[in-house]
């Protein structure tokens, strides 16, 4: 797992070496057999776990929404039978097609992939009390599943009956670059992560010169949930904290502590909160229904200048909270929220 904080420069660089190309032979054909020639291949997973895939898998289980989307996002939705629970899915919005990886990300910025919602769903997983369904996991005969970094009993007992488990846990900008370049290559679809990742620098990039003129960075607390009275945020080392950075703000919460390196959304105190004094307030957890009005109702919160200022916004946390390539659209949206003035040109 990675410990560093690493901001984003989303340079695309290639993976590895293709097999020489098989002359004589349909696109298609010719196609396959360059990705067959990529295996077997040997990996290291998000923690360190090391796994080799002998050959091109098939049929892929994935058992978290954000790595369905970036499955997704490589052209491999025929090769996924089964995904993560349906309670954390919700994974419907649009019904125009995307053509992958063409136009991914998405210029929606929503849930997705269409299909998603009709795979197979594999309940569980979330923690020790709700452990995954591996009788239901064996039952698809995966050649490759692909989890979060939860339940390792499961992924161990899943390892024991001979499954590929490749674990995922991106929490920075690298790592999600890391995490699309190892499916990838995993997958075979090495080309359609160029793709991805070609698209997503070509948006950062853009957005980066939209932003060129702003000088002063305002501070930006951004709320995850609020539902014990104090609320969770993102310090150092999360993909928040550099969304805010390469956003030109300041997170006010970058220096909280205890901030552990694999989980760091800390609670912040309503005093940290006053004596930082931010100018902007992001509400990620408005899916939930929290309100700007009720922020302003806070005790205590009444001098802190974005309740002042009225310069607290609901903000769709889905964006930044599944570490995949929709990332880069939560960055475009909040950018937009921070800095209205740099976009009134944009078309």
């Amino acid at each position: 797992m990675y410990r560093s904080l690493r901001l984003i420069t989303l340079p695309i660089a290639f993976l590895g070496v293709l097999a020489p190309a098989a002359f004589h032979l349909p696109n298609a054909a010719r196609a396959h057999a360059k990705s067959a020639a990529l295996f077997p291949v040997t990996i290291r997973d998000d923690t360190g776990y090391k796994t080799t895939i002998p050959r091109k898998p098939k049929r892929i289980i994935s058992l978290d929404p954000r790595d369905t989307e970036t499955l997704f996002a490589l052209d491999l939705e025929k090769r996924v039978v089964a995904d993560g629970g349906k309670e954390v899915e919700f994974a419907a919005c649009c019904k125009k097609r995307f053509r992958y990886p063409a136009q991914w990300p998405s210029p929606w910025g929503r849930n997705y992939p269409m299909k998603a919602p009709r795979l197979p769903h594999i309940e569980g997983g979330y923690d020790a009390a709700h452990p995954f369904d591996i009788e239901l996991v064996e039952k698809k005969r995966p050649n490759l599943v692909v989890s979060l970094n939860s339940d390792q009993q499961g992924i161990d007992k899943m390892r024991q009956v001979g499954l590929k488990v490749v674990v995922l846990d991106p929490h920075t900008f690298a790592q999600i670059e890391h995490d699309i370049k190892l499916i990838g290559r995993i997958t075979g679809n090495i080309g359609e992560a160029r793709t991805v990742l070609r698209n997503i620098a070509g948006r950062y990039h853009r957005l980066l010169k939209q932003l060129s003129g702003i000088h002063r960075r305002p501070r930006v607390f951004y709320e995850i949930d609020d539902s014990s009275g104090t609320p969770y945020t993102a310090c150092a080392g999360s993909f928040i904290d550099q969304m805010l950075t390469q956003d030109k703000a300041v997170n006010v919460a970058h220096n909280v502590t205890p901030c552990p390196a694999a989980d760091p959304y800390p609670q912040m105190s309503t005093e940290a909160l006053v004596k930082a004094n931010p100018q902007v307030i992001l509400l990620g957890d408005s899916n939930y229904g929290v309100t700007p009005a009720q922020v302003r109702a806070r005790s205590g919160w009444q001098t802190i200048s974005a309740v002042r200022h009225n310069r607290i916004y609901r903000f769709d946390d889905d964006l930044v909270s599944r570490a995949g390539p929709r990332e880069i659209i939560g960055m475009e949206k909040v950018a937009r929220l921070i800095h209205p003035k740099a976009f009134k040109s944009a078309h």
